[in-house]
């Protein structure tokens, strides 16, 4: 299966360098677009010094780990979103569902998006920036937290894009409410959760946690105590959270594919 997906994934992205010019130019534009997020960082950090107590560069450590994973998602789980939402609406779902393969695998091969390695690229530059100028005393287990870190982050955001488009089984659009947690989520955790309220802040650990996605690790690196008390070996707990939410999502997948009734077009 896994050789398979290398095939089709690979077929996609021989079909996006058909044209190196336009592939290019829209890798450079989501780099720049995305460079504008960190700007918004840089322009409050240069307005107010800090933000509850991060410096630019603790805070170009959050952006740069949450943003890395979500470009990952962006980039594998591209068919979850409005891509599947115009096969609801069209009816062409009913295909995926007579074809051999699982709905799933299908859907999760159907769309790679290889410019998406501009956020990812500018996510890098950003860690790249931060990481020279933060008092971390490296050591194997931090060398190997950041990769383990910015990958749960990607599947737990995976699971939400997953969660999205089971929902739009019964609504043939995507909620706008996962985009509350997708893009907001992104948003809100390029901030320390420790500037938000209890309630939010469990919403983005416990629930859906996005907020493992770079909190965790960032007080794990940094060796900096949480004010709620969110123990610094919590970061070595992102795997285990990433399984459990994709999980979720994957049980939630199978109940809505088992719902579906056609659009009837």
């Amino acid at each position: 299966m896994l050789a398979l997906y290398a095939r089709l994934v690979g077929a996609r992205i021989r079909a996006q360098l058909q044209y190196r010019v336009s592939f290019w130019l829209d890798l450079v534009s989501f780099m720049l677009v995305t460079s504008l997020e960190f700007a918004v960082i840089a322009i409050l950090v240069g307005r107010f010094g800090d933000i509850g107590g991060w410096n630019f560069a603790e805070l170009a450590l959050l952006y740069g780990l949450t943003s890395l994973a979500f470009s990952l998602a962006e980039m594998f789980g591209r068919g979850f979103d409005r891509p599947f939402e115009l096969m609801i609406q069209q009816g062409n779902f009913d295909g995926i569902l007579i074809r051999p393969l699982g709905a799933f695998f299908q859907i999760l091969s159907s769309e790679f998006q290889l410019r998406r390695l501009g956020r990812s690229a500018q996510a890098l530059i950003v860690l790249g920036f931060a990481l020279p100028q933060l008092p971390i005393a490296w050591s194997f287990d931090r060398i190997i937290l950041l990769p383990l870190t910015a990958i749960s982050g990607g599947v737990i955001y995976l699971g939400l894009m997953v969660i999205g488009a089971t929902l739009t089984f019964w609504t043939v659009r995507t909620p706008e409410v996962i985009n509350v947690f997708t893009f907001g989520g992104e948003q809100m955790t390029s901030y320390p959760l420790s500037i938000y309220q209890e309630w939010l802040r469990s919403v983005f650990l416990f629930i859906v946690p996005v907020g493992f996605a770079n909190y965790p690790a960032a007080l794990y690196l940094l060796e900096r105590n949480d004010p709620f008390g969110l123990p610094a070996w919590s970061a070595w707990c992102a795997p285990l959270v990433a399984v459990a939410f994709f999980t979720v999502a994957l049980i939630f997948w199978r109940f809505g594919v088992g719902k579906y009734t056609s659009t009837g077009t």
